[in-house]
């Protein structure tokens, strides 16, 4: 028997893993035999031995490709198939979702904003992306669950400059409202895919096609697979989360044991994986999921830097945070919220990072699409 054991089936590669030129990317297939005699192949060629560890070159030149290892001995022929993507012209590129809004909309509804800028909230993030180029996608509520109001009494007179502004700033599902909590984790299907299109046809309503996108994270991000289809038909791609001893308040401690939650019911060996790695493709789902790895309200500057800078081999990464931390009159308010998301960002931008959504492309990388 025999295992591979610098890949899995869902490994997503870049040149950073091997030699890539315009058709192809060059990577090693590593692994160890139980046999020090076994003849292994990968993809029908024979794999040089060293004692009990084995390697190969295979060129990948798909966006997908599949790896057959194989061998066969006195107790016939043993095969590992897995699969692989290619992260094709990859570059260094972040992601910046922000969860649970709800409060600026409410507060331009009611209020007499001739710009939606005028708004601090939404001023602020465009001072970001004037300055860092930062895209952001917000996660809306369907209902404010603190004060009286509802998306369908959001006013459509802002729609052309929600489309004129729709490069950098996208508007999402998040959930139908923030209480109760884990709301998809038990749910059926059809209770998600009806919230998910009566906030998307709200957001349309109002702010046109070009503003909506399919969200990379669901309200606590805790939904189980059999709902999975559900998003993929309404063209989701990549899910993010923590998967791994995650964190659900401010000032939470590490655990003992690790523990998987707040992942989409993936299981230990899946979200290990992703702790190390960030992010991987699921095959049998057809979805990439990948780790968060600073949110910022959980997080003073100095230890959203140190997160980052844990994780700057890597070429895709993923930061968030909560739109409520940044009014004052959220119980949990946090005065530095700005600066923490600027920190995370100018950390980043200094670091040769550039802004993507996850949705276009492979994780924002659209080399692919470049036919």
């Amino acid at each position: 028997m025999f295992k591979v054991t610098n890949l899995v089936n869902g490994s997503i590669l870049n040149k950073n893993d091997g030699d890539e030129t315009e058709n192809f990317l060059e990577i090693n297939v590593e692994g160890v035999s139980e046999n020090l005699t076994d003849r292994i192949t990968v993809n029908g060629k024979v794999a040089a031995r060293n004692r009990l560890a084995f390697k190969a070159p295979v060129r990948l030149t798909a966006e997908f490709n599949e790896i057959k290892v194989s061998t066969r001995n006195f107790y016939g022929e043993f095969q590992q198939s897995l699969n692989v993507v290619w992260d094709k012209k990859s570059f260094k590129r972040y992601n910046f979702f922000i969860d649970d809004n709800v409060f600026f909309l409410t507060d331009i509804a009611k209020g007499n904003f001739k710009s939606l800028f005028d708004h601090f909230y939404l001023k602020k993030l465009k001072e970001l992306n004037n300055n860092y180029g930062t895209k952001f996608t917000l996660n809306l509520f369907y209902r404010n669950d603190h004060s009286p109001f509802m998306l369908k009494d959001f006013p459509d007179r802002y729609k052309a400059e929600w489309q004129k502004n729709s490069e950098w700033l996208k508007l999402s599902f998040h959930a139908y409202s923030e209480f109760p909590d884990r709301p998809y984790q038990n749910a059926a299907p059809e209770k998600l895919a009806a919230d998910y299109d009566l906030l998307k046809n709200e957001i349309i309503r109002f702010a046109g096609e070009e503003t909506f996108q399919p969200p990379v994270v669901i309200h606590w991000a805790m939904t189980p697979p059999d709902s999975f289809k559900v998003l993929k038909e309404r063209g989701v791609k990549a899910l993010s989360g923590q998967f791994i001893n995650p964190k659900t308040y401010i000032g939470e401690t590490d655990r003992a044991e690790a523990i998987t939650d707040i992942g989409y019911y993936r299981n230990i060996e899946t979200a290990s994986y992703l702790l190390e790695n960030g992010a991987f493709y699921d095959f049998e789902n057809g979805l990439f999921f990948t780790k968060c790895n600073a949110c910022c309200n959980l997080l003073p500057g100095d230890e959203i830097i140190r997160k980052l800078d844990r994780v700057l081999s890597r070429n895709i990464i993923g930061i968030a945070t909560h739109e409520q931390y940044s009014f004052d009159y959220y119980h949990n308010y946090i005065p530095d919220h700005f600066e923490r998301m600027e920190t995370a960002i100018r950390y980043l931008t200094e670091h040769a990072y550039r802004p993507i959504f996850f949705h276009d492309g492979l994780l924002g990388n659209e080399a692919w699409n470049l036919k």
